[in-house]
């Protein structure tokens, strides 16, 4: 086995990695951006998320990402012209969120709800919301 080589290092808190276009993408929260970096360790932020942390990434079945905006509790979209818009509401749900999966059909499930770890709260249990393509949430 070839000794590990280092893609990518000064990152602010690097989370959320997903393989997405033969890039590893992260979401550097540290710094509030998405950073998406080749096999050659050629990185390149693609975008800034204006939240604080957590958030989390994924994409749509048609390439759109998809941004879980943590403590606003909403689930953003990029458009293709580049513009971020609110694809799903969830501070229904609870009022911090922290990862995203998407499967393949467009479905995404986010986690969270429960008590914020950042503040002195009781701990409350969280929550699993689905989320459809057309931005609907249960």
């Amino acid at each position: 086995m070839p000794d590990p080589t280092i893609l990518l290092d000064r990152l602010e808190f690097g989370e959320s990695l997903r393989w997405h276009d033969d890039r590893l993408w992260i979401a550097n929260w540290g710094k509030a951006e998405i950073v998406a970096v080749d096999i050659n360790g050629l990185s390149e932020i693609k975008r800034e998320v204006p939240t604080t942390f957590p958030f989390s990434i994924g994409w749509l079945h048609d390439g759109r990402l998809l941004v879980i905006a943590g403590r606003e509790a909403v689930l953003l979209r990029q458009e293709t012209d580049g513009s971020l818009v609110t694809h799903a509401d969830l501070s229904p749900f609870g009022s911090v969120f922290n990862e995203l999966v998407v499967e393949g059909r467009g479905y995404s499930y986010v986690n969270g709800g429960g008590s914020d770890p950042m503040t002195d709260q009781a701990f409350a249990a969280g929550i699993v919301v689905l989320d459809t393509p057309d931005g609907s949430a249960r």
